[in-house]
């Protein structure tokens, strides 16, 4: 007499594994898609702080556009202003100026990599569209994550409303 497992034993095996895989993926996905939204409203709340201190140094948020329709044009003027990077008469974070407190600008509010960090998991810089008119200012990520289009808005003191479509 031979010892082993018949082809019913394996058959009901094989189903309650693909029984529990029905179950588990659709939850593993679910759970990557909140980890993405998460960490793109963790890297805005990053920026959030960065714009609040640059506020409280300059006594105004970066002015590029209009809050109303920000662009990505205001995206790429912002992460220069935030880095402290700029050079020339359309930046307010310079070498050359200096902030409320006497401090010479050029100041680091944020480093180049979160915000490039957000560019990645927002699939690219054209999604970020950034704009501000003097105590108002609007940050704007629009990304496809899995089957939906999620569009983060924020706006000063860092209140960030995510709509789904």
């Amino acid at each position: 007499m031979k010892k082993g497992f018949t082809l019913i034993e394996l058959m009901i095996v094989i189903a309650i594994i693909i029984i529990l895989a029905a179950i588990a993926i659709p939850n593993y996905l679910r759970m990557t898609e909140r980890a993405k939204v998460s960490a793109i409203e963790s890297d805005m709340k990053a920026i959030a702080t960065a714009l609040e201190a640059f506020n409280t140094d300059w006594t105004k948020y970066p002015v590029h556009a209009t809050a109303d329709a920000p662009d990505a044009a205001g995206w790429t003027y912002l992460k220069v202003e935030l880095t402290g990077t700029g050079t020339g008469s359309g930046y307010i974070n310079v070498s050359s100026a200096t902030t409320i407190t006497g401090e010479s600008g050029g100041i680091q509010y944020i480093k180049p990599e979160a915000l490039t960090a957000l560019e990645t998991k927002a699939g690219g810089a054209a999604s970020i569209a950034y704009g501000s008119d003097g105590g108002v200012y609007t940050l704007k990520v629009q990304t496809t994550i899995g089957a939906k289009t999620y569009t983060f808005t924020m706006t000063p003191g860092g209140q960030i409303t995510v709509s789904v479509s």
